[in-house]
C-alpha cells in the first residue's frame, strides 16, 4: 500500500514539476496536426457493395445451382483478388478516361520536371512512354481504391476516394460493372471456345460421315453388276441413275444458297436477281433503282431527300427477308434432296441386302453401314451439344450482382479531423509524459534519494525542502541562513540537522579504526553555481555549533565570497588578503568573524578576487590556516567554489576528510554531479567520502516528511 502511494505521489509530483514541458508538447503536436489538417484537401470516399453468389449460375438448368454451393469462402476471397487485379483496374480506367483526369491522370513527378528543366529529357520523350503513364494511373488509382471483403458473409466493399464526391460514386460503381462485365465475358469467352471445339470436332465427323457414305457407294458402285446379276434386280440400277441426279441437283442448290449469301451479305441486289430470278425480287429492286433514282435528283438535306432515304431503308429490309425467305426456300430444297438420296441409298442398300449376295459382300456392306451409324450417332450427339453451348452463350449470367449502388457522400471522409485532433492531444501527452521522464531521470535532475543513490551509488543525508521566502537577493539569502535560528522546530531545521547527524555517522566509520588528532574537515560544494550550497554550509556549521562543537566556517569561494553578504556582515578584511600576506599564527585572528551562534567563528571573504585563485589555496599560508584550525576548532566547515567551473574545489577536496555535496532538487543535470563526482575521486581518491544533500526539495503535500509538519514547527509564543 505505502508502495502503490509512493508511486503515484511521485507520478503526480513529475507532472506538477515538468507541466509546461508536457503543456508545450501538447501544444506543438496539436499544432502540428492542426496545421496538417488545414493543408490537406477533403477527400471523399464511397462504396459500393457486391454480393457473390457461390452457386454457378446456369439459365438452361437453374436446379442444378443448388447442388453446386462451395465448401469454402475461397471462392469469395478469389472475386476480391480480381477486383483488385490490373487488369480490371485498367478497364476501368479506361471507361472512366482516367488517363487525362486532373486528379489521376498523368503528372510530371519533380525529379522529372528537374530532368526537362536541365534538359536531360524532353517533355515529349516523358509522354510518349504510354506504359510508364498507364503504370503511373494504375498506381495512384489503386491507391485510392479499396476492395474488401465484410466479415465472413459474401458480400465484398468496393470503396473509391477522391476529391469530388461525384467522381467517388462513379469510380465505384464502374469499377463494380466493369468487374461483373468481365465475370460474363469471361464466362461467355469460355463457352464460345467450347463451341468452336466443338465446331471442329463436328467437322471432323462430319467428313468422317461423308467418308463413310462415300465408300458404301463407292462400294456400291464397283459391285452394282455384281449385285444385280446375283440379285437379278434390274431396278437396282434405276435407283442408282435417280441418286447421282439427286446429288447434282442438291450440289448445285447449294451452290445456289453459298452464293446468294455472299451476295447478301455484300448487298449486291443486281447478283441475288440475276441469281435467283425471283420475280418478286426483280420488282422490289425496281422500286429501290427508282428510289435511288429520285434522291439523286433531291435536295441534298432537304426533307424530300430524308423520306426518300427512310423509303430506301424500308426497301432494303424488304429486299432483306425476301432474301432470307428466297434462301430458307433453297436449305428446304437442299433439305429435302439430301433426305431423298438418304432415301434412295437406304434403298439402294435394303433392296441390296434384301437380294441373295454372297456372303464375302454382305459381309462388307454390313461393315460400312456400322461404321457409318456410329458416326452418325456421334454427330448427332456433338450437334446437340454444340447447340446447347450456344445458348448458354446467349444466356450467360453474372455470378456476382450489385445490391447497393454507390452514391455521392455528403461528408469528406478524411481528413477526419476529430480523430486526428484526439490523436494528436493523446500522441502529446504521451510525447509530453515521456519526454518529461527523460528530462526528470536521465537529462534533468534528481528527485528522490533512491534515485540519486541508484544513479550515483552517492548516500543523500538529508533533502532540505524550499523555503518560500528563498531567493537570490541578499535580503532573502539572509532569511534562509537564518532559519535554523529563527525556526528551530520546522521541518528545514529538522532536515539541516538530519545532514549533521549523516555527516557524524559517516565520519565516524571512518575514523573507527584511525587515531586522528585535530578538527575534521568537512567540504560543502556543488557541481554547479545557484544550487544553495553557502546558506547549507552556514547552515551546517551552525548546527555543529549549536550541538556544543568548537566550529570554524571558512568561505573559500574567493572570486565569489557569499557568506559575508549572506549574513549581512561588511568585514574590513578576507580570506584572499590573508593568503597574499606574509603573517603568523598570532595574526590569523584579525580576519576571524564571530557569529551570534556561540562555538562559531569564521573567516569570511571580503570581495571577489579577480586573478587566479588555485594558486592561493596552495600557498603555505593556507596550510597554515589548515593546521592551526585543526589545532583549535572540532569541526571546519570550507565553503568552497562550484566544482565543474573552477578548479579550486578539487584542490580543497584533497584536504577534506569529507564532502557534502549540494545538488539542486529536480534542477541539476545528472550529468553535471557524476562529472562532479568524478572530478573530487579523479583528485582525492576513491577512499574520499562524499554525503549528498538534495536542496530546495519540493516535498509537496504528500510527502511523509511534510505530514509530520506539525510536529517539527510549533508557533510562536506570544
Amino acid at each position: 500500500m505505502d508502495s502503490s502511494e509512493f508511486d503515484v505521489r511521485n507520478a503526480i509530483g513529475l507532472v506538477r514539476r515538468q507541466i509546461w514541458l508536457i503543456v508545450s508538447t501538447v501544444l506543438i503536436i496539436v499544432g502540428l496536426a492542426a496545421v496538417y489538417v488545414f493543408l490537406q484537401t477533403p477527400t471523399y470516399t464511397a462504396s459500393t457493395l457486391i454480393l457473390v453468389d457461390p452457386r454457378q449460375k446456369n439459365a438452361l438448368d437453374p436446379e442444378s445451382q443448388m447442388s453446386l454451393l462451395p465448401t469454402d469462402n475461397a471462392r469469395v476471397e478469389s472475386e476480391v483478388e480480381i477486383l483488385k487485379s490490373p487488369s480490371t483496374q485498367i478497364q476501368a480506367i479506361s471507361r472512366l478516361g482516367l488517363i487525362k483526369d486532373p486528379e489521376f491522370g498523368v503528372k510530371l513527378s519533380t525529379v522529372d520536371r528537374l530532368m526537362v528543366f536541365l534538359k536531360i529529357k524532353t517533355m515529349e520523350n516523358l509522354l510518349a512512354d504510354t506504359d510508364a503513364q498507364l503504370r503511373a494511373v494504375l498506381a495512384r488509382f489503386s491507391d485510392n481504391v479499396s476492395i474488401a471483403r465484410r466479415g465472413l458473409t459474401y458480400v465484398i466493399s468496393v470503396s473509391a476516394t477522391s476529391a469530388d464526391p461525384a467522381k467517388a460514386a462513379l469510380i465505384a460503381n464502374t469499377l463494380s460493372s466493369t468487374y461483373i462485365d468481365a465475370q460474363v465475358d469471361a464466362k461467355i469467352s469460355n463457352a464460345l471456345s467450347v463451341r468452336d471445339a466443338l465446331n471442329r470436332r463436328l467437322a471432323q465427323a462430319s467428313t468422317t460421315i461423308n467418308e463413310n457414305e462415300n465408300r458404301i457407294d463407292a462400294f456400291v458402285n464397283e459391285n452394282i453388276e455384281k449385285v444385280s446379276n446375283e440379285s437379278t434386280r434390274a431396278d437396282i440400277t434405276t435407283m442408282r441413275a435417280n441418286l447421282e441426279a439427286l446429288k447434282a441437283e442438291s450440289v448445285s442448290a447449294q451452290s445456289l444458297q453459298t452464293s446468294v449469301a455472299s451476295l447478301a451479305a455484300n448487298k449486291d441486289w443486281d447478283g441475288i436477281a440475276a441469281q435467283l430470278r425471283s420475280d418478286t425480287i426483280t420488282q422490289i429492286k425496281a422500286e429501290r433503282d427508282k428510289v435511288l433514282a429520285d434522291i439523286g435528283s433531291a435536295a441534298a438535306g432537304s426533307a424530300r431527300e430524308s423520306n426518300l432515304r427512310a423509303s430506301l431503308a424500308q426497301i432494303d429490309q424488304r429486299l432483306t427477308d425476301q432474301v432470307n425467305v428466297e434462301l430458307g426456300t433453297l436449305s428446304d430444297h437442299v433439305k429435302t434432296a439430301q433426305q431423298e438420296q438418304d432415301r434412295l441409298r437406304a434403298s439402294i442398300r435394303d433392296t441390296v441386302l434384301s437380294s441373295n449376295l454372297s456372303n464375302d459382300v454382305m459381309v462388307k456392306i454390313y461393315e460400312l453401314q456400322q461404321e457409318s451409324t456410329v458416326a452418325k450417332t456421334l454427330y448427332q450427339d456433338l450437334l446437340q451439344r454444340l447447340r446447347g453451348v450456344e445458348t448458354q452463350a446467349d444466356l450467360q449470367l453474372a455470378d456476382s450482382r450489385v445490391v447497393s449502388s454507390a452514391l455521392p457522400p455528403d461528408a469528406p471522409s478524411a481528413p477526419k479531423t476529430k480523430l486526428i485532433l484526439t490523436l494528436a492531444i493523446v500522441a502529446g501527452l504521451g510525447l509530453g509524459l515521456g519526454l518529461a521522464f527523460l528530462n526528470e531521470n536521465f537529462i534533468g535532475g534528481f528527485t528522490s534519494d533512491q534515485q540519486f543513490e541508484a544513479v550515483l551509488g552517492v548516500p543523500v543525508i538529508s533533502s532540505i525542502p524550499l523555503l518560500s521566502r528563498a531567493g537570490r537577493s541578499i535580503t532573502e539569502r539572509a532569511q534562509v541562513a537564518s532559519e535554523l535560528l529563527d525556526h528551530p522546530l520546522t521541518a528545514y531545521s529538522e532536515s539541516i540537522r538530519r545532514i549533521r547527524l549523516g555527516l557524524e555517522n559517516i565520519l565516524k566509520r571512518k575514523l573507527q579504526d584511525k587515531n586522528r588528532e585535530g578538527g575534521l574537515i568537512i567540504m560543502v560544494g556543488s557541481a554547479i553555481p545557484g544550487e544553495g550550497k553557502t546558506t547549507t554550509a552556514i547552515a551546517i556549521a551552525r548546527a555543529f555549533a549549536m550541538s556544543g562543537k568548537r566550529v570554524l566556517l571558512v568561505d573559500c569561494d574567493l572570486r565569489r565570497p557569499s557568506i559575508a553578504p549572506s549574513l549581512g556582515l561588511t568585514p574590513e578584511s578576507g580570506l584572499a588578503d590573508y593568503l597574499t600576506l606574509s603573517l603568523d599564527s598570532q595574526s590569523i585572528r584579525q580576519f576571524v568573524t564571530k557569529d551570534k551562534v556561540p562555538g562559531l567563528d569564521m573567516i569570511v571573504g571580503k570581495n571577489s578576487h579577480r586573478t587566479s585563485t588555485d594558486s592561493l589555496i596552495e600557498t603555505a599560508q593556507f596550510n597554515l590556516l589548515m593546521e592551526l584550525a585543526k589545532e583549535r576548532f572540532e569541526i571546519i566547515v570550507l565553503d568552497t567554489p562550484p566544482i565543474l567551473p573552477v578548479v579550486d574545489a578539487q584542490y580543497l577536496a584533497t584536504r577534506a576528510d569529507i564532502v557534502t555535496l549540494v545538488v539542486h532538487w529536480a534542477s541539476t543535470s545528472q550529468r553535471d554531479v557524476r562529472a562532479a563526482i568524478n572530478d573530487l575521486r579523479t583528485t582525492a581518491g576513491d577512499d574520499l567520502p562524499i554525503a549528498a544533500v538534495l536542496s530546495k526539495a519540493e516535498l509537496g503535500v504528500g510527502s511523509y516528511r511534510n505530514k509530520y509538519n506539525s510536529y517539527y514547527y510549533y508557533a510562536p509564543e506570544s
